[in-house]
């Protein structure tokens, strides 16, 4: 059997102080949005607590979904890379940047790219990227389970949150699937934002959303897996080889909101039994703000 833990959204906290020059661009409005209410959200204690509970589960492997910072400063970046080196090596953890970690123009090697042992294919790992676009989907396999880490993070214009697939990551994604298809493996696909048409808003949705469904729908994939909406939520695909989970996860920083915005994590317990793959995920978190981590629930996902 071979455990997955996914996570999505820590929006890591505190947030560094910017200087002047840093907050001259779309960073003042994000700066503000924090001070007035997204430091009361996202909590640190309240990340450590859903850590501690994570680790002590001691999965396989853990899949981060993005926005790991705020306001992209470069701090953060390094702030992250250090979060990430907590819960395990490379070896261990796999990252896909968020929208946040795209929130301006940057070079890739001082952003997102500081992670990039944590985003390299196991059958590349002297790959070098330069640009945000580079090197995904990178593929990570452990025995016949295949995770399929792709790239939506994208600056934006104030107000919006959009996400797109840049630098043919679809028509790659398209040849990974069918490959490991026929192989007969079990294939995770890690991605930021929702990937299917109407489960965000547009102005924070994935562009090409609708191609992507597509593409899913007749490559398939046994558990597609995002953040971005800060909720939990469960939808089926229906597609050619059969259904298609897509699951989305809360912040794991989250210390407000309703039962399915409070932070958790997801725990996929994945083994192959005779002639096919059987999933059951397990949700720990928060049941009640300010509660302490328990298990919330339990049901078979594939299988």
């Amino acid at each position: 059997m071979f455990t997955l833990a996914h996570l999505s959204d820590p929006h890591l906290a505190p947030l560094p102080t910017p200087g002047p020059a840093e907050l001259a661009n779309k960073r003042i409005l994000g700066y503000l949005n924090w001070q007035r209410s997204r430091k009361a959200i996202h909590v640190r204690s309240v990340l450590d607590a859903i850590v501690e509970d994570m680790l002590g589960k001691s999965p396989d492997h853990i899949a981060v979904g993005g926005d790991l910072t705020n306001l992209a400063l470069p701090r953060e970046f390094l702030n992250a890379l250090a979060w990430l080196n907590s819960l395990g090596g490379p070896e261990r953890v796999s990252v896909v940047p968020g929208n946040h970690d795209a929130y301006l123009h940057a070079e890739w090697k001082f952003a997102a790219g500081l992670w990039d042992t944590y985003m390299r294919s196991h059958a590349g790992r002297n790959q070098k990227r330069t640009a945000s676009t580079d090197g995904f989907p990178y593929v990570r396999h452990f025995g016949r389970v295949s995770l399929i880490g792709l790239n939506t993070g994208i600056p934006t214009p104030p107000f919006f949150a959009s996400g797109r697939l840049g630098g043919g990551q679809l028509e790659l994604l398209g040849k990974i699937l069918a490959d490991l298809g026929e192989k007969k493996h079990f294939r995770i696909v890690l991605i930021h934002h929702p990937p299917l048409p109407g489960l965000a808003p547009w102005r924070k949705a994935l562009r090409g959303a609708r191609a992507l469904q597509e593409l899913l729908a007749a490559r398939g994939a046994e558990l597609v897996l995002y953040g971005h909406n800060h909720t939990q939520a469960i939808n089926i695909l229906s597609g050619a080889a059969g259904p298609v989970p897509v699951i989305g996860v809360p912040s794991a920083s989250s210390s407000r909101g309703g039962a399915d915005h409070l932070a958790r994590y997801n725990l996929f317990a994945i083994r192959h039994d005779g002639n096919r793959w059987r999933c059951k995920m397990t949700g720990r978190g928060l049941r009640n703000a300010g509660g302490p981590v328990t298990q919330l629930e339990q049901r078979r996902i594939t299988g």
